[in-house]
């Protein structure tokens, strides 16, 4: 019979998504105290000898190569990494940073259309559908997803760092003007992010595509 530390290390490293330990714990058949412990256990390891690392992101745990490794595995990758448009990674930081925020809200801010935008948000899974605002005509509220925590590499919405550092991965600092108005709720320091999968490319600003979503 393998030992618990190795079953467990096999079914992170098999996973394509962050685990919660209730999941790990079911799927090794092991208690939750125990998987916490061995987690632990394994990632004082992985941190001292190897290529791997054990890292806790959007609510989970995964198996991730260490970051000196990043030159040779992105040789593997053959597919685009994830893009996003300056316009729509603007929309992002709002939703990120106000959430959860209604369309209009973010528009207010941005001062153009945002369907197009929060479309493709949507599509790639980044923000989400949050219930419906108790307001003339409900609108849909938004918030980030399970998929942003990953591609971010932060465990929680509350591991967010400072606003100048997220919008600091845009080429320049117009996107630091998306706040200058009062704030909803004060901005504190949180730790720095750990990981970016997301890139800008060009603006998608022109012919918005209206929304299915909104009212």
């Amino acid at each position: 019979m393998p030992k618990s530390i190795d079953i467990l290390e096999a079914v992170l490293f098999a996973a394509d998504t962050p685990l919660p330990v209730a999941k790990l714990a079911a799927a090794c058949e092991l208690d939750e105290v125990v998987v916490q412990e061995e987690l632990g256990m394994l990632s004082e390891e992985k941190n001292r000898i190897g290529a791997l690392q054990l890292v806790q992101v959007a609510g989970g745990w995964q198996m991730v190569t260490k970051p000196d490794f990043a030159p040779w595995v992105s040789r593997l990758r053959e597919e685009k990494r994830a893009r996003l448009s300056r316009a729509a990674f603007e929309v992002l930081a709002i939703v990120a940073y106000r959430q959860p925020v209604t369309r209009s809200e973010v528009e207010e801010l941005r001062g153009v259309d945002c369907a197009r935008s929060l479309g493709m948000l949507l599509e790639k899974n980044l923000v989400m559908l949050a219930g419906r605002k108790e307001a003339p005509g409900r609108p849909w509220l938004y918030t980030t997803s399970f998929a942003f925590l990953d591609n971010f590499g932060l465990r929680s919405v509350e591991d967010l760092p400072p606003l100048d550092e997220f919008t600091a991965l845009l080429d320049g600092d117009a996107a630091l003007q998306l706040f200058d108005k009062a704030p909803l709720q004060p901005e504190t320091e949180k730790p720095e992010v750990g990981s970016q999968k997301l890139e800008e490319e060009e603006s998608d600003e022109n012919s918005p595509e209206q929304m299915t979503h909104d009212q």
